[in-house]
């Protein structure tokens, strides 16, 4: 599909969405089902969006959709067990609208055959990593989502590498699959001078290093602490850590720590809320993402936009969301992690990463460019099921 061709057709889209994760999960999923959907209204307010939950919790994250009365909620008394596998098909039949989509993997069984049935993939780690999750859920997104994909009348990936993923181990038809790359939250498409909330903990400290994500073995902080420790000290800066983890993990990462002698380098902090969050990355020297595999990789897109460079692993999506603005490396090497932050303080470079950076998120992943690509998917999927 060709996104740069204009839209057209007016004509009002009835759109359902499954809202459970927007009201309910306040990490990756939740914050992509919220920056989807609230992106949508905002640029396209003439059409119908339906919001099918469970239940609702009520915080700042959410207050957008339910203090605006362009979202219709449908929710339900009580909890009911499989309510998003079965009962909420019920409503969304009642409902009819021109789109069903399923933001997270999965979509209803028994949803009417006139209504076109969408589902976002974001990647298949339990695919390709099932070490990483108990028996009980891998063998449920295992069952749940490859049903998912085959009753799907057509599947959004967040990337390439998903939509590889899919035709891969899924067999997936390629005509079956649109990539629509996401967005992220509007706070970090702000300007600098109109953010500044910097966690007290942090003030003086930069500019510094900067790691955000899972304390876990894919994202490869251990590799990062090995390359870091690696440095000579005129490059060392403060490295500051954002996020929780496997407690394995993190044992195994602070014995690291320790054994190197940079406990005084390392600083960890999680449950940082999105504005604050912008003033660190607009704080730091540059982000550390050496992760072996992602769907999509967004604090690579949020710190671009912050207009700072990235260091970022040469597979899965991380090149997809870095482009120009990415140093690629090989993640499990230690030593290419350490060349590429020496390389960084060749100020030419830094310069270049910086602007190309912008200059390529800006051309991507804005908030418009983004709902456009989107809305002008529903309707040609639309259109072809006529």
């Amino acid at each position: 599909m060709n996104w740069e061709e204009p839209i057209g057709n007016k004509n009002k889209l009835v759109l359902a969405f499954d809202a459970k994760r927007l009201f309910n999960n306040f990490t990756g999923l939740g914050n992509y089902s919220r920056t989807f959907v609230r992106n949508l209204q905002r640029f396209y307010p003439e059409h119908e969006y339906h919001l099918f939950t469970p239940k609702i919790s009520e915080n700042e994250e959410t207050e957008y959709f339910l203090n605006n009365e362009n979202f219709i909620i449908h929710t339900t008394e009580g909890i009911k067990p499989f309510w998003r596998t079965f009962g909420m098909s019920k409503d969304v039949n009642q409902l009819m609208p021109d789109i069903y989509h399923g933001l997270s993997h999965e979509i209803p069984f028994g949803l009417d055959k006139k209504i076109i049935k969408v589902v976002t993939f974001h990647d298949l780690i339990y695919e390709k990593f099932p070490s990483q999750f108990n028996w009980t859920d891998l063998i449920t997104y295992k069952l749940k989502y490859r049903s998912s994909a085959v009753r799907a009348d057509h599947i959004v990936a967040i990337s390439e590498s998903t939509k590889y993923d899919l035709k891969d181990l899924y067999r997936v038809a390629n005509e079956k699959i649109t990539v629509i790359y996401q967005s992220c939250n509007e706070i970090f498409q702000t300007p600098s001078s109109e953010i500044e909330l910097l966690p007290a903990a942090l003030k003086g400290m930069s500019p510094y290093f900067l790691y955000i994500g899972s304390i876990i073995e894919r994202k490869g902080l251990l590799q990062t602490i090995i390359a870091f420790a690696k440095l000579p000290q005129e490059h060392k800066k403060p490295f500051v850590v954002i996020g929780t983890g496997n407690k394995k993990y993190r044992k195994k990462v602070d014995d690291m720590i320790r054994y190197y002698k940079l406990e005084n380098y390392f600083h960890f902090m999680n449950n940082i809320q999105n504005q604050a969050l912008a003033s660190i990355y607009d704080h730091c020297f540059a982000l550390i993402y050496p992760s072996v595999y992602e769907g999509f990789g967004i604090p690579i897109i949020e710190c671009l936009f912050r207009n700072k460079p990235v260091i970022t692993s040469e597979v899965s999506s991380m090149p997809e969301a870095g482009g120009k603005g990415a140093l690629l490396i090989n993640p499990y090497s230690p030593d290419d992690i350490k060349n590429a932050m020496i390389r960084l303080n060749d100020e030419t470079l830094y310069t270049e990463l910086r602007d190309k950076g912008i200059e390529y998120v800006k051309s991507n992943f804005i908030a418009e460019a983004t709902a456009s690509r989107s809305i002008k998917f529903y309707r040609e999927i639309r259109e072809t099921a006529k």
